[in-house]
């Protein structure tokens, strides 16, 4: 199969079934495999939509592995993630799996904030926020999805400067204090102008 991945090119390839897919992914062990996967489903929206399908479809256990392709395919651009939001919201909000939180949160925070599923999200997010025991992943994209959440709405914000002073108050990990600092800033220096 690596020698199939190395000879194609996206020029080169037709229109794939879900089981094809899976098993390309399922066989795609090197960075050369995963590269032709990302730069497939960057350049061809058709491609995305199938990796889409089968992620939405497959267990958590499996559709992490289906997000990670699309959130490499969106780096550059959130085009082809605008028709799937909703969806993308639905699905974090029905899940525990930590790796489909992760990859879901990262395509969302790509996207406009969705006004129709942002409450839901946001308590979501705050729990995350203020859980010691969540993934560090989960912490720094909860405290993210909330800025967004005042950008849009900047009463919010006194709300928001309340939990990150608690949560540093905790001694959270490096990681999540660094984020939490810097939205800190980011906070006052919005209500100082």
């Amino acid at each position: 199969m690596k020698d199939f991945f190395q000879l194609c090119t996206i020029d080169q390839m037709t229109a794939m079934t879900k089981s094809e897919l899976e098993e390309m992914v399922a066989s795609a062990y090197s960075k050369a495999d995963y590269q032709y996967l990302f730069q497939r489903a960057t350049l061809e929206p058709a491609f995305f939509k199938l990796v889409w399908q089968v992620a939405s479809e497959k267990p958590d256990k499996q559709s992490w592995r289906f997000l990670w392709i699309l959130d490499h395919a969106t780096e550059k651009s959130n085009t082809n993630l605008l028709p799937i939001c909703n969806d993308l919201y639905k699905m974090v909000l029905a899940t525990k799996n930590n790796s489909v939180i992760r990859q879901s949160m990262k395509l969302i925070l790509r996207c406009p904030v969705n006004e129709e599923h942002a409450g839901a999200l946001l308590d979501r997010c705050i729990t995350w926020m203020n859980n010691p025991k969540e993934t560090i992943s989960s912490q720094c994209m909860g405290l993210e999805f909330f800025f967004r959440c005042c950008e849009l709405y900047p009463e919010m914000s006194s709300e928001l400067l309340s939990h990150i002073e608690e949560n540093l108050d905790r001694h959270p990990s490096a990681g999540f204090k660094s984020r939490l600092k810097y939205f800190r800033k980011k906070l006052v220096d919005d209500l100082t102008k």
